[in-house]
């Protein structure tokens, strides 16, 4: 991921969002951002880690529903925007391809919230960290991942194809029959919902070791 281009990226973050709720890459983003609101039970003793927080945009409404939220990015000018949005969270920055902050990593969290993040990294690289963040998950803890993700390869070949010049074949995205396996043999149990064409939301529990 190159730091400087999501510094640039940032003042313009949210409206190329909202512009381009039909469209490859965030086609049904008001949806997944209601559905996580629902999926995670908000109030004043929720703690919800926000892996890429980017501006804050996707978590601004749990932070009003009363959770706590601590934001992780590698992108400073993203993170003034967040600090903007949610006066009462906790930023840091850092770069996630190296774990959790070393202020974060002995915190336990309710949630962890990745969105937008996991399809920088290879498939291999995605189960590494995932693996060590569900160390960080408090007893009946969940991760929840928003991404550009899919049930099948052919799905993902069919995106694709409608994407047509925004598509970037330099990045991972994610493929739940490539992904399942390995996600089960890292000691976690999922439910994965296709929101949009490119867009779902993974739920990924503990379920500890597997034999």
């Amino acid at each position: 991921m190159n730091e400087d281009l999501f510094n640039r990226w940032a003042p313009d973050y949210d409206d190329q969002i909202k512009e381009g709720e039909e469209n490859f890459p965030f086609a049904g983003y008001s949806r997944i951002k209601e559905l996580i609101r629902r999926l995670i039970s908000a109030g004043q003793e929720v703690e919800v880690l926000d892996l890429g927080v980017g501006t804050g945009f996707l978590t601004e409404k749990l932070n009003q529903d009363g959770a706590r939220i601590t934001g992780v990015d590698f992108s400073e000018k993203m993170l003034e925007k967040a600090r903007a949005r949610m006066p009462g969270a906790r930023f840091f920055q850092h770069d996630l391809s190296r774990g959790l902050p070393p202020e974060l990593t002995e915190e336990r969290f309710d949630y962890i919230l990745i969105s937008y993040t996991l399809h920088h990294w290879e498939d291999w690289k995605k189960v590494e960290l995932l693996g060590q963040w569900k160390n960080n998950l408090k007893d009946d803890g969940q991760i929840i991942i928003a991404d550009i993700i899919f049930s099948r390869r052919g799905d993902w070949k069919k995106a694709r194809k409608k994407a047509g010049d925004k598509w970037d074949d330099k990045e991972h995205y994610l493929i739940m029959e490539d992904l399942a396996f390995s996600l089960e043999q890292c000691g976690f149990s999922w439910s994965f919902f296709q929101v949009s064409f490119c867009g779902g939301i993974l739920q990924l529990r503990p379920r500890g070791e597997v034999d």
